[in-house]
C-alpha cells in the first residue's frame, strides 16, 4: 500500500490559488462579477453573495452529490457481468491489453480481435476482456470508454459480452493521483460543462477539489459521477473457460483474502460505490484557501486509505493490479522460475483453469511463459507508451471441449506453440 498509505495527494498553494482564481473569472464571464474580491477573503461569504449567485440555489445543492445534477454520466455505463462465465462450443475470448488513452490504438485492437467494422460491434456472441488500464498517458480516455461501453451494449444484443477490468491506473485515478494523466481537457468539455450549465447553477465546485484536475476528480473518486455507471462495473479479475483474465496477476493469498473472485470484485464494487468523503461542498463554502486544502487533502486520504488491498499498492507491490511475478521480466521468463510456476500452478488448480491473461508489462509482442499458462498481452500500443503493434489474444472452445488459443495479429494468425518463452530455450539463445 506504499503509494497511498502516507499522503494521498499533495497540493501546491501556488496552483490552488490560480485555480479558486480562475474559477471565479469563469464565473465571472457568465453575469457574476467578481471584482473587489480578494483571494484571503473568505470564501464562504463569496460562495453566498449575490454578487457570485445571480439566482437561489436549494438547500441541499452544497453537499449533494454532483451526479444528482447532470446525466452525461449514462452514456458510460457498462453493463453488469458475472465473475465466472462458461464458454460456449464455437465460443470466441479475446483479450485485449492496455489501452492508455489512444482511441486509435483502441480501435486496432478491436478490429484485429474482429469485433468491430469501425461503426459497430461484429463479435456475435464472442467475449472480450479488456485487462485494463484505459486512463493515463493518453488525452482520449473518456473516449475510449464511451467506445467500449456503446459496444458492450451492443454486444450483449448479440449474447456477447465486452468487460473491463480494474488497472493500476484506474485505481490511480479513484485515489485522486493524476501524475501520469495528459491533463483534465477532456474531462473539462464533457463533464466539467455539463455540470456547468446543469442547474447546479455555478462553478464553483471545482473548489472542493483543491485545483487537482477537478473534472477529472469528480468523475472518478469513489462515489463520483462516473463511480455507479463505469467504476462499478469494472472486474479485478474475470474467468472465462478455462482462461483467468486480470490486469497485473493473481496468487492463491488474494483468494483466500476476499474469497474467490467474486468476494474479490465484490469488495472492490462497493468501495467506488460509496462517498468516502462524506459529502461536498459544491458552492464553495469554505473560510480560507487553507481550508480548501485541508478538506481536499483529507477528500483523498479517506478514499486512500479505506481502497481495498486488491486495487491498492504501487511499484513492486504484490496486489492484482500492481504485481510483476509473472510478467517481468518482459520478453523472457520470470525469475525464479520454479518457485514462480508452483505459485501460479496453485491458484490455477484451485480455480480449474488452463491458464492467466494479464497486461500491465510491456512485450515486444504477446507472450506465454512457465510452460505456456501466463500470458502477457501489453503490447504497449498506445502513443503514451511505445506505439506497439496490436495484437490479442484469442480463445475457442472446440466441440470436444478442448480450447485453442491462438495471436491474431494485423495480418495473421498465429498458434500459441510459436510464442511460448521457455526457460531452455531463453538460456540457448543468450548462449549464442
Amino acid at each position: 500500500m506504499s503509494l497511498f498509505s502516507s499522503s494521498a495527494i499533495i497540493l501546491l498553494h501556488l496552483k490552488l490559488l490560480l485555480s479558486i482564481l480562475m474559477t471565479m473569472l469563469l464565473a465571472s464571464q457568465h453575469g457574476r462579477t467578481v471584482i473587489g474580491v480578494k483571494a484571503f477573503r473568505p470564501l464562504a461569504r463569496l460562495a453566498k453573495s449575490s454578487a457570485l449567485i445571480s439566482t437561489m440555489q436549494g438547500p441541499d445543492e452544497n453537499t449533494s452529490p454532483l451526479s444528482t445534477f447532470t446525466s452525461i454520466q449514462q452514456q458510460y455505463k457498462l453493463p453488469a457481468v458475472p465473475d465466472i462465465i462458461q464458454l460456449k462450443e464455437n465460443q470466441r475470448l479475446v483479450c485485449v491489453g492496455d489501452v492508455h488513452g489512444d482511441i486509435n490504438a483502441l480501435k486496432r485492437f478491436l478490429t484485429v480481435a474482429k469485433v468491430f467494422d469501425g461503426n459497430r460491434w461484429t463479435g456475435g456472441n464472442t467475449i472480450l476482456v479488456q485487462c485494463g488500464d484505459v486512463l493515463d498517458r493518453g488525452a482520449e480516455e473518456l473516449e475510449c470508454f464511451s467506445l467500449l461501453t456503446s459496444l458492450s451494449k451492443q454486444a450483449a444484443e448479440q449474447e456477447g459480452s465486452l468487460i473491463c477490468l480494474w488497472g493500476n491506473h484506474e485505481a490511480l485515478n479513484a485515489a485522486g493521483l493524476f501524475q501520469y494523466t495528459e491533463g483534465d481537457k477532456e474531462y473539462e468539455e464533457q463533464i466539467g460543462h455539463a455540470l456547468d450549465i446543469s442547474s447546479l447553477n455555478t462553478k464553483l465546485w471545482r473548489i472542493q477539489f483543491g485545483g487537482n484536475q477537478p473534472s477529472r476528480w469528480a468523475s472518478y473518486e469513489p462515489g463520483g459521477l462516473l463511480a455507479l455507471p463505469l467504476m462499478a462495473h469494472l472486474k479485478v479479475a474475470v474467468q472465462v473457460g478455462k482462461t483467468v483474465c486480470v490486469h497485473a496477476g493473481l496468487t492463491q493469498h488474494h483468494l483466500d483474502m476476499y474469497g474467490g473472485l467474486k468476494g474479490m470484485n465484490d469488495i472492490a464494487r462497493k468501495w467506488i460505490e460509496e462517498a468516502h468523503h462524506r459529502q461536498n461542498n459544491n458552492l464553495g463554502d469554505y473560510d480560507s484557501v487553507e481550508d480548501v486544502i485541508k478538506d481536499a487533502n483529507n477528500r483523498a486520504k479517506r478514499a486512500a486509505s479505506s481502497m481495498p488491498n486488491c486495487l491498492g499498492g504501487g511499484s513492486g507491490e504484490s496486489s492484482p493490479v500492481w504485481m510483476r511475478t509473472y510478467s517481468y521480466p518482459p520478453n523472457m521468463p520470470p525469475r525464479n522460475s520454479e518457485k514462480t510456476q508452483a505459485i501460479l500452478d496453485e491458484v490455477l488448480t484451485t480455480l480449474d483453469a488452463d491458464r492467466i491473461v494479464m497486461g500491465h508489462t510491456v512485450q515486444n509482442q504477446i507472450n506465454a511463459v512457465l510452460r505456456g499458462k501466463a500470458w502477457r498481452i501489453d503490447v504497449g500500443a498506445s502513443r503514451g507508451v511505445s506505439s506497439g503493434t496490436p495484437e490479442v489474444l484469442e480463445v475457442i472452445k472446440q466441440p470436444d471441449g478442448k480450447e485453442i488459443v491462438s495471436i491474431l495479429t494485423q495480418s495473421e494468425k498465429i498458434p500459441k506453440e510459436e510464442r511460448e518463452i521457455s526457460e531452455e530455450a531463453t538460456m540457448l539463445k543468450s548462449l549464442l
